[in-house]
């Protein structure tokens, strides 16, 4: 027949709707009412037609019907998510609404509750034609075949009557869209008025919905022989839940719960369901606070229909974390799915997250992860990523299969299916699609599921597979003919994230550090003592979006709040047990936390017997030498008049033997007089215009840089005059705005610290710090969690191009062979550089999600170190960490010395020294060169053998010599003493 006289894919859907109302048989209104803050009533169903409950809410809710609970969620049109199939009876309902709809918006609507009786073989067959239908217009190599087959089933419908009633209760609750000129009937007709239109005949239309059943069964086997299968795609349920976005985690909680008995309530349903759950922590809190609920997922759990991915905390970000708490992610998530299900996850799971490190699969393999799955690739805006599944090989060689799979919030179409399968690069191996709601939660619909029963072996399709996760891991793990990627998993958008935040950043920072710094003294003065409690704290705010600072400005003051409150706890008992440890007397004892010796400064409120020292406001400036790892203890008393180097000021300028910082007319200049170079020819600060296209919170976009205006300058003067430290402050102006610079520089240093006092009042507006280099600027090397990326400063393509604004997590450098300069930050972590100019970005000011975001009067630092030779040569790494790690100074201690712990090769790193999960003390060391490399460890103990672990602390590598431990480059280590 003629296409002229085939229904088109508007001409199905138009009839398909019409179907879909006719097939309403009745609808009634349920009466619940308030039972302390939740809705409830009861409703007597009877034994006709097919039995629904319709909530009509826009917002999320968990409805119960006796003992199954179900999440109703609505974006406010059409929505599967807010039927739920009853059976003939009396049925108790409750009706617990969310306060927030599913973005943490502020208004939910609830309109009422139906219960609405459907012709169920009428109903059937609209629901099976709409989906396909939805694959005619997902595969236009498969359009004419399944038209040609829906054409000819709704051929044996006749009808000739649907009710007013009918239309409009469709209009507001519909599968199948509704034309537009049903919609438009109601805004010039009551329902009242259109009383000829009338009640189907509901016995004829079930006897045609049969026989049209049945037309479309034939067909689908008579295509079944010209269409074969186009591959295999693994599908499972899953929900991605932000830990905080645009709500709290008060909400989140309530999420997680619904998503979880919406499952279990499906699956009594669909027992071919399984749901992948990520994300330990939300376990945790169902642990905690729902324990019954708990048992339940429990046994799911250990009978294969739930499967726990990631093995992490919580989806983290990536790249600003300190390595440790990437380590702790995977340390505390794997060992309570280890304690609570027997099993660890085998699959990492970050499909939200901003950008990957190439030191992640290291830490990924050596958690027990062995398939990595991401999805934020494909995000990119520059370059699209030519990989569905890739070996991934990071920055120490460590290899972990990849699946950068479509998207992870399918909800099963055709159209997601095809996508899944069209953008798959390894045919000769199954794709994989995730399916179920998230944000809002509530994770599979019953709509979701009855696609999957039709689609799993649909003609023309890829075949899909629910699980199988196992086959899938098998298969990846074991094809060593993949492509390869090297290094770095770069995020073309987002790149706001690194700089977002200000207090938050140096929140997570310092309190990483003095965690570590925590574990490690009680170690070291034998006070047993586990601080994961503090360590979930801090890795929550490492969840992407409150790490990002891309959330409401009520769930950022919630995270910067439970922040201080952790950071305060912490830092009270780092002091009490270094007072409890170091005892009572008249000295003054200085405490490093770094295991080589130092030369360092503390501001004290006495002089130090025998030490330099500079006279401050109310208190002093001394300079003093400590033990590696330990403390030495010092005298109060006369300090030392003679100095091989002082700094003096004169007017705008600061010098001491190595460099001489002048301030001309608000420009920063550097010059090295032992090199007898520029270091830095010209520092200044911009405000530039900040308007992203897509995600103003998130993205800082390349034109950026088109409308950019150098801050005024309002005047230097001196602060501090030497001889241990001369400081001058910078006085800019933007606008309404006002940034001060203290810039100082240290006797016997090369490091330049620049403190800035700001007060933004803008927004849209980027602030951003630029240096130009007295080098070619031929490297750029960046810190990453737990090792190092370069970086090109001369880009020559369109993957270099992208890379205009990077992160990193303490220092940058930018070199030469012979000379190059490094950043070092407290929590400024976004970064350009651009041959021989490197940017730091100081702030952001977006509009959304938190228009309050870096308002009002910040404080950060960040300091410049010029050297001579390249960051290995200079030792960037270890004056990084020193920067992070000021000093301990405790007065009124008993006096003494101590070292605990030496490191001689300045490329290893001493990361974290804890007790051991199993017993024992936990050393974990890292190579920061990128070089083979072997050192002595010398420890308090006199232990000079001890064993290799895994990160979880779980399964021996073999025996170690702390005489000679060798590791290669960027290789990590976890030392189990068994002492």
């Amino acid at each position: 027949m003629s296409s002229v006289f085939t229904r088109d894919l508007g001409g199905v859907r138009t009839k398909l709707f019409y179907l879909e109302a006719a097939s309403l048989m009745g609808v009634e209104g349920v009466s619940l009412d308030n039972c302390g803050g939740v809705l409830c009533g009861s409703v007597d169903v009877k034994g006709f037609g097919e039995p629904w409950l319709f909530v009509d809410v826009v917002g999320e809710g968990t409805l119960g019907v006796d003992g199954l609970q179900y999440a109703v969620f609505s974006y406010g049109e059409g929505g599967e998510s807010r039927w739920v199939r009853v059976s003939p009876g009396r049925h108790s309902i409750t009706l617990s609404l969310s306060s927030v709809r599913m973005f943490g918006e502020r208004r939910v609507e609830y309109r009422g509750t139906y219960l609405v009786y459907r012709e169920p073989l009428t109903f059937n067959f609209v629901l099976k034609a709409k989906l396909l239908l939805d694959v005619a217009e997902a595969f236009e190599d498969l359009r004419r075949d399944y038209l040609e087959i829906l054409n000819r089933a709704l051929d044996r419908f006749f009808l000739d009557s649907v009710a007013a009633w009918q239309l409009r209760f469709a209009v507001k609750a519909h599968l199948v869209s509704p034309p537009w000129f049903v919609r438009s009937l109601f805004d010039y007709y009551d329902e009242k008025e259109l009383t000829h239109l009338v009640n189907p005949d509901f016995k004829k239309l079930s006897e045609e919905a049969r026989e049209a059943l049945e037309v479309l069964e034939r067909g689908i086997e008579e295509l079944r022989v010209r269409r074969g299968p186009r591959g295999l795609v693994h599908v499972a349920g899953h929900a991605h839940i932000d830990l905080g976005w645009l709500w709290g985690v008060d909400v989140t909680k309530q999420k997680v719960r619904r998503t979880l008995i919406n499952v279990m309530s499906l699956m009594s349903e669909y027992p071919e369901l399984v749901f992948l759950i990520s994300n330990v922590a939300y376990l945790k809190w169902v642990r905690d606070e729902d324990p019954q609920l708990f048992s339940k997922v429990r046994d799911l759990v250990r009978s294969g229909r739930i499967i726990p991915v990631c093995g992490c905390w919580v989806e983290f970000d990536a790249n600003l974390p300190g390595g440790e708490s990437l380590v702790r992610q995977f340390l505390y998530g794997q060992r309570f799915l280890l304690r609570e299900f027997g099993r660890t996850a085998e699959v990492g799971w970050l499909p939200d997250t901003f950008g990957f490190p190439a030191t992640l699969p290291q830490i990924l393999r050596k958690s027990g992860i062995r398939v990595f799955f991401e999805h934020k690739l494909y995000w990119n805006t520059v370059n699209r990523f030519p990989y569905s599944v890739f070996l991934w090989e990071g920055v120490d060689g460590t290899v972990i299969p990849t699946v950068n799979y479509a998207t992870y919030g399918a909800d099963l179409t055709p159209t997601q299916i095809a996508r899944a399968w069209n953008d798959h690069t390894s045919p000769e191996l199954p794709a994989f699609l995730p399916f179920g709601k998230g944000d809002g939660g509530g994770g599979p619909t019953w709509l979701m599921l009855e696609r999957y029963r039709v689609y799993r072996d649909l003609p023309g399709l890829p075949r899909l597979v629910m699980g199988g996760l196992g086959d899938l891991i098998n298969r990846l793990t074991n094809d060593d003919s993949l492509p390869r990627w090297r290094g770095e998993l770069y995020l073309e958008i987002h790149r706001g994230v690194y700089s977002n935040g200000v207090k938050l950043k140096q929140l997570v920072r310092r309190l990483e550090t003095r965690l570590r710094e925590l574990e490690e003294l009680s170690v070291v003065f034998n006070v047993r003592r586990s601080y994961e409690d503090y360590w979930h704290t801090l890795l929550e705010a490492e969840y992407h979006d409150p790490m990002g600072a891309t959330s409401t400005s009520n769930v950022y003051n919630e995270v910067v709040r439970g922040l201080e409150e952790a950071l305060g706890r912490v830092e009270g008992e780092l002091m009490n047990l270094l007072r409890d440890s170091l005892g009572s007397g008249d000295y003054v004892t200085i405490v490093n936390t770094l295991p080589w010796p130092r030369v360092g400064f503390v501001e004290l409120k006495t002089t130090l017997e025998g030490l330099p020292a500079q006279k401050l406001d109310g208190k002093y400036l001394v300079r003093v030498m400590t033990n590696p790892l330990g403390y030495v203890s010092f005298k109060p008393g006369k300090p030392s008049v003679e100095l091989n180097d002082e700094v003096t000021v004169e007017g705008n300028s600061l010098e001491n033997s190595m460099l001489r910082v002048t301030v001309d007319n608000g420009v920063l200049r550097v010059f090295d007089k032992e090199a007898q170079r520029w270091a830095v020819r010209r520092g200044y600060i911009v405000a530039c215009e900040d308007m992203p296209s897509r995600w103003d919170g998130w993205d800082i976009e390349g034109w950026y840089r088109r409308v950019c205006r150098e801050l005024s300058f309002e005047g230097v003067e001196v602060l501090e005059r030497g001889p241990l430290r001369g400081c001058l402050g910078v006085n800019y102006s933007f606008r309404r705005s006002r940034v001060r610079q203290v810039i100082c520089l240290y006797a016997g240093d090369r490091i330049i610290e620049v403190r800035n006092e700001v007060d933004w009042r803008e927004r849209l507006v980027l602030l951003k710090a630029f240096y130009e280099l007295g080098i070619f600027g031929h490297s750029a090397s960046f810190e990453a969690p737990y090792g190092v990326v370069e970086r090109p400063t001369r880009p020559s393509n369109s993957w270099e191009v992208a890379k205009f604004e990077v992160p990193s997590v303490k220092w940058v450098d930018v070199y030469d062979p012979d000379y190059g300069v490094a950043i070092f930050n407290d929590g400024r972590q976004g970064y350009s550089v651009e041959e021989s100019t490197v940017g730091i970005t100081l702030l952001r000011s977006p509009i959304y999600p938190n228009p309050f975001l870096d308002y009002g009067h910040l404080e950060f630092t960040y300091a410049l170190y010029p050297h001579p030779g390249d960051w290995r040569r200079a030792e960037v790494p270890r004056r990084a960490y020193e920067f992070n790690q000021p000093l301990i100074a405790i007065e009124g201690t008993a006096g003494g010395a101590k070292t605990f712990i030496s490191i001689d090769n300045p490329a290893v790193m001493l990361e974290a020294l804890k007790w051991g999960e199993d017993g024992g003390i936990i050393m974990r060391v890292w190579e920061s060169y990128g070089v083979n490399a072997c050192t002595r460890v010398d420890n308090w103990l006199g232990v000079r053998e001890a064993e290799e672990v895994d990160l979880l602390e779980l399964n021996g590598q073999g025996r170690l010599s702390l005489d000679r431990l060798c590791l290669r480059p960027f290789e990590i280590k976890t030392i189990l003493i068994k002492q």
